[in-house]
């Protein structure tokens, strides 16, 4: 299992940032963006967010997904279509 622990390193990058590669399911790529929000209750001032997303051929397919066994889960079930000629 991957721990949330070991993506305290992550860098904020720019808002259109994938950011930081996970796994590899099927013909999708999961990626995971950290975000910083402000929180007055945490000792350090801020909280830490993280949103899995899912992306075929650099292309967003899903975002919003809390977990990367969800990311997963649903990267499994997706059905892939068929390019254009």
């Amino acid at each position: 299992m991957y721990h949330i622990n070991n993506l305290k390193h992550l860098k904020m990058g720019k808002a259109s940032s994938k950011g930081k590669y996970v796994v590899k399911a099927n013909l999708h790529d999961i990626y995971v963006l950290a975000t910083k929000k402000p929180d007055t209750t945490k000792k350090h001032g801020y909280s830490m967010t993280f949103d899995y997303r899912i992306y075929k051929n650099g292309k967003l397919i899903e975002k919003g997904l809390k977990s990367k066994d969800a990311a997963v889960a649903k990267a499994l079930t997706l059905v892939p279509t068929k390019q254009k000629a």
